[in-house]
Order: structure tokens, then sequence, then C-alpha cells
């Protein structure tokens, strides 16, 4: 199977999924560092698979090979896509101070669409 081969100070791991796809997500924080992580979605079971992942600082190196492999390393989390979602919506605060943040950025977003003649005005 296709897959990657992350090395990242004296660590090695091997993400791949038959017939799916993998990546790494490499974000910077700030100034002084960031993160990383490895992950993939199983399909068409919806399973979305993560192998491992860090912080990282100034001057860390990561080094990414895309390769055939025989082998991988084991995910350490598997979560449905289902269960993803489900877990988002309850993190998701409907209470009305919310709502009215959302509507008056809509309001100012369309304005400026108009403005820059993206969208019509209505």
């Amino acid at each position: 199977m296709k897959g990657i081969i992350v090395k990242w100070r004296d660590a090695v791991w091997k993400a791949g999924i038959p017939n799916g796809g993998v990546s790494l997500m490499i974000m910077q924080h700030g100034y002084d560092g960031g993160s990383w992580n490895i992950g993939g979605l199983k399909m068409p079971e919806g399973i979305h698979v993560t192998w491992n992942g860090g912080e990282f600082k100034i001057g860390d190196e990561i080094e990414v090979e895309f390769a055939e492999l025989d082998e991988v390393a084991s995910p350490v989390a598997e979560e449905s896509h289902e269960s993803i979602l489900k877990k988002a919506c309850l993190l998701s605060d409907d209470n009305d101070d919310v709502w009215n943040r959302k509507l008056d950025t809509y309001y100012w977003l369309k304005k400026k669409l108009e403005e820059e003649g993206i969208i019509e005005k209505e």
C-alpha cells in the first residue's frame, strides 16, 4: 500500500491505509513552535485514524517520505466520522449570543462582498 514514513527526532512512524489516504498536518503556533499529527480516513467506513503527533520548537526537523509500505504502525486512535460530528455538535454553543455574533458576522461579510462586487446587492 502507499503511505508515508515520518521521521521526527529519534522516532519513525509508517502510516498507510489500503485504498485510503493519509496526511501529515503541521501547524505553526505563535513565534516559538507548533504541533503536528499524522491522520487518515478509512473509506467507505468513514473512520478517522490517528497515528501520532507532537509539539515542535524552532530548529526541529520533520522528514517525510512517500513510500510503498508492507506494514504500518498501529494507530493510537480510530473514531467514526459520525462520532466526531456528534461531539462537535455537543461542543457548539446554541445560546442567543453565539447566534447573534454569527448573524452579525454574516451581515458584515455579505456587505463586504457586495461592496467588492463579488455578489449582487439584494
